[in-house]
């Protein structure tokens, strides 16, 4: 990746992304897995910061590009990581995905991953 930060970068390459995808693997591995929604909320709601608080796939890459599980916008890596995962699953949206039964922590981990991994092979 380039020396630029990831939001700063104005037209981000499938590298670019794959390093995205493969913090958001690394934000789930330190603070966990959540269903239902980008961030425990009763995490939250108990007090705890948001990028401590467990993610789903989407709060993940948001926490990678932003810094916040929330949707914050204005940076097109969070749009295309979102969109190289959705390539890779049979579900409506990521999103819904994360919900499916047996999605749990260790299938969110592959997909990223997974992602990642594909992405690096078109960039090389």
């Amino acid at each position: 990746m380039s020396t630029q930060t990831l939001t700063e970068v104005s037209e981000p390459t499938a590298a670019d992304v794959a390093a995205v995808l493969d913090l958001a693997a690394d934000h789930i591995e330190t603070v966990g897995y959540c269903k239902r929604y980008l961030y425990s909320v009763r995490q939250a709601s108990g007090g705890m910061a948001l990028d401590r608080c467990q993610v789903d796939v989407i709060g993940a890459i948001n926490v990678a590009v932003h810094g916040t599980p929330r949707h914050v916008g204005g940076d097109p890596l969070t749009r295309l990581a979102e969109q190289a995962v959705e390539a890779r699953i049979e579900a409506p949206s990521v999103a819904t995905w994360c919900d499916y039964p047996g999605n749990g922590k260790d299938a969110a981990l592959e997909l990223l991953r997974d992602t990642a991994d594909a992405l690096r092979e078109v960039a090389a």
